[in-house]
């Protein structure tokens, strides 16, 4: 005999797009039995006033993960940071109280190359544990699956090339501070000289386009510039004012050539937004015959959010393991959160 109940979540990380998690999850009828924080400020406030719900949940945002999770859920909305290298203890706590772990860290869209000790570690771990480890959020939606979808209609792929923006702002001094913003160009093209540039996003998501479509990656390479401006921008993430010459943003790019002869390029330019800025996507696909995908006004900050929550009963029904975005099916909206025993 089958029943439903209430998909039961954790909250992990209660910043800007946890706090949208929170929002959507709740209104969709998911029951949050755990939050997760580090700030003083919002450490032992009721979760609803600290996403500024305007009412309390009865949760209590808690600073220690594993009292957390050692009392049950279904899954953790993990909103933290974008690595495995900075993520993976997290994901590790998650897995081995039984929980499964839905993420918007960027690696783990695609993270078996660009760390493939951590994700042979933490597939393994999930597997023995019997749940499941995913990231999503917009790329899933817009970058990915749209794409793959559109190649649907090609007879002959030569090449994929893909370009997109997004806010700086909208996603936190985090993210801010890993493009540098505010630091000077000269000092920036000398940090990556020395330093190198970690590939954020870009690569994850060609290699799961490719993976989806069947290919065999031939080569690899990526590179960073920075963003500049003639005049002085305002940075609320920071709440600097970044001047002239200084750093507003970067492009992130890369490259696959493919066994099968195909080429997939991206660029990703996350910036300071100019009044009238919106978030873009665009992609050309050529071949026979020539395509073209253009979103003018993408919300990618909100659409991250809606896309997490929308995966949570693809991850809960998925096999156990990691699982990249190239092995999920298409993301498409649930409007019933509900889990299913039996």
């Amino acid at each position: 005999m089958s029943t439903t109940r209430a998909i039961r979540a954790v909250i992990y990380g209660v910043g800007e797009m946890g706090a949208i998690v929170t929002r959507l999850a709740v209104e969709r009828g998911v029951q949050i039995v755990g939050a997760i924080g580090r700030s003083p400020a919002k450490v032992g406030r009721d979760l609803g006033d600290v996403v500024g719900l305007g009412k309390p949940l009865g949760v209590v945002v808690e600073d220690d993960a594993n009292a957390v999770l050692a009392r049950g859920a279904d899954i953790a909305l993990v909103c933290v940071g974008s690595y495995l290298d900075t993520m993976h203890e997290h994901f590790e706590t998650c897995l081995t109280h039984g929980v499964n772990v839905l993420t918007i860290e960027e690696e783990t869209v695609y993270p078996w190359t660009t760390a493939p000790r951590l994700s042979q570690h933490l597939d393994a771990l999930a597997r023995q544990k019997g749940v499941t480890l995913a990231a999503s959020g917009a790329q899933d939606v817009f970058w990915v699956n749209l794409v793959a979808v559109l190649t649907g209609a090609s007879h002959r792929i030569d090449r994929v090339a893909g370009h997109c923006r997004w806010n700086v702002d909208d996603y936190g001094p985090e993210v801010a501070h890993h493009l540098k913003i505010g630091t000077h160009k000269d000092d920036f093209d000398r940090f990556v000289s020395s330093e190198g540039w970690p590939e954020f996003v870009a690569r994850q998501t060609l290699e799961a386009i490719v993976a989806r479509l069947g290919m065999s990656v031939k080569t690899i390479a990526s590179d960073v510039t920075a963003v500049t401006h003639d005049r002085a921008l305002r940075s609320t993430a920071l709440s600097i004012d970044v001047a002239p010459g200084h750093v507003i943003g970067t492009v992130d790019r890369t490259q696959i050539t493919t066994v099968e002869g195909s080429v997939f390029e991206f660029s990703m330019e996350g910036r300071l937004y100019e009044e009238g800025d919106t978030d873009s996507n665009d992609w050309q696909v050529e071949g026979e015959p020539n395509l073209h995908l253009s979103n003018t006004q993408v919300p990618y900050r909100f659409t991250t959010c809606s896309t997490l929550v929308n995966r949570i009963p693809d991850v809960i029904a998925a096999a156990p393991g990691l699982v990249s975005l190239d092995q999920l099916g298409a993301p498409r909206c649930h409007p019933n959160m509900l889990h299913h025993e039996c």
